[in-house]
């Protein structure tokens, strides 16, 4: 074939500086525009080719390597592909030589096989074009379904936001634009559809084709021009699988929930004066609010989610941040005691990420506390600590104390610039070294330290 930066011209005599536009199988010539709309009405049968489109499709009978220009009469075992003499012979030079090594036979040697694998393609066609169909027509009706559960979402926030319009416009718009967002990176849109929408049909045509060659299949001046065909049907059914395949990934998609929060009065009014930051869009199980710790770490999150093990949709609101009010235990007791169920993050100066999750209440006076959920984690090594049965107790709750989790925390004499790990961290299974240093035991600086109210939706 003529190299790619050469025009192919018209094979008609009075037309042959004019550019071609397409090929025809059957009777082996390129037309351009005039020729070609002669052929169409003449020869309605006949296969043709777009050669700005269909390039890779076109059957000439000779070997498209560059350089070789010979006629096709053998195939590839290997490689699924038709070769020329300059393809087999044994010395590989100058771009000859590419299957010297490989299993070769002639062109009629694989025509009962090729017409066995025809059958079979064209059964799955059959079956892949209705599955397809099902498939997008499904995710149509999913995408209505989204942009109504879109709609909702946005009049809740505006509803919301009615009560503090004069404050809140820009924030608004900021959030307004995340839903599109959100829903953009979760979920399917009208963009991916008409990326798709046409591939039914382009199935159909080869199915079609296959139907027409298995018809002629006999003939034995066009089996070369049969054989290239059944492999670039092949081709094309690898890569309409994997289109396939993901079509089926998209619509398992479409289970994620969205929502927005707040909408109680008295939490809104408690956010009026922080009201640059109000207000998130999120979906799935879970959201951390303003952790500067994880900074929205999807797969930490999502750590968080399955260690706690709840089914429900689980929000946080955040009581104490160290950076912002201080280290000393007393402003802890004061934001944190009494609140329910916690989570505490601990960054410490190395970028270890630990801390821990617990049920029981912090307060200043109970001293020890015992329960079968509070547990130990680390984010960095992705790794959850669980009591063992015999361990005395979960908490301590004191005044001189922050956050002590039976043998790791804030201790006594420390404040919350530093964490404690104790040997009686020994009592928690699979528990060697729960921060990212050579020693077990001691004290160790820290970055942040935050403390989650955990609300179970």
């Amino acid at each position: 074939m003529e190299e790619d930066n050469i025009r192919i011209k018209c094979s008609a005599k009075e037309h042959e500086k004019i550019d071609a536009i397409s090929f025809c199988h059957q009777c082996d010539v390129y037309m351009c525009i005039k020729c070609d709309n002669f052929h169409k009405n003449l020869c309605q049968s006949h296969i043709t080719y777009n050669i700005n489109k269909n390039i890779d499709d076109i059957f000439t009978g000779y070997c498209k390597e560059k350089g070789h220009n010979n006629k096709i009469e053998y195939f590839c075992k290997n490689h699924n592909q038709l070769c020329c003499n300059a393809c087999i012979i044994k010395i590989n030079l100058e771009g000859r030589g590419q299957h010297k090594d490989c299993d070769i036979c002639f062109i009629k040697e694989i025509k009962e096989s090729k017409k066995n694998k025809l059958k079979e393609n064209i059964n799955y066609l059959e079956e892949l074009v209705n599955n397809i169909e099902e498939k997008i027509k499904q995710l149509k009706t999913n995408i209505d379904k989204i942009n109504e559960g879109k709609e909702e979402l946005k009049l809740k926030i505006q509803k919301v936001f009615t009560k503090i319009r004069n404050i809140i416009n820009k924030r608004e718009e900021i959030l307004l634009s995340d839903v599109d967002n959100k829903f953009d990176e979760k979920y399917f849109n009208e963009n991916k559809i008409n990326e798709i929408q046409n591939l039914p049909n382009k199935i159909k045509l080869t199915l079609e084709k296959g139907k027409l060659i298995n018809k002629e299949w006999n003939d034995e001046n066009k089996l070369s021009s049969f054989i290239n065909d059944c492999i670039n049907i092949e081709n094309k059914i690898k890569i309409t699988y994997d289109i396939n395949d993901k079509l089926k990934k998209y619509n398992e998609k479409s289970d994620y929930k969205f929502d927005f929060y707040p909408t109680e009065d008295n939490i809104i009014n408690k956010l009026l004066e922080p009201i640059t930051s109000f207000g998130k869009i999120y979906c799935g199980n879970s959201i951390l609010f303003d952790s500067k710790i994880i900074e929205g770490n999807e797969q930490y999150i999502n750590n968080i989610i399955k260690w706690i093990n709840c089914k429900s949709q689980i929000l946080t609101q955040l009581l104490y941040r160290m950076t912002d009010n201080g280290d000393s235990y007393d402003i802890f007791h004061q934001l944190c005691d009494n609140k329910g169920t916690t989570l505490i993050l601990i960054k410490g100066k190395s970028g270890f990420i630990i801390g821990g999750y617990t049920p029981l209440d912090w307060d200043s006076i109970s001293g020890f506390k015992k329960d079968n959920q509070t547990f130990l984690f680390s984010l960095t090594k992705n790794e959850i600590y669980i009591k063992n049965e015999n361990s005395p107790d979960s908490i301590k709750c004191s005044k001189n104390c922050g956050p002590y989790f039976h043998c790791f925390g804030f201790k006594q004499g420390y404040n919350m610039s530093k964490v404690y790990v104790g040997s009686g961290c020994a009592n928690y299974n699979n528990l060697e070294k729960i921060i990212s240093n050579d020693k077990e035991t001691g004290s160790f600086d820290v970055d942040e330290v935050e403390v989650f109210k955990i609300i179970f939706n």
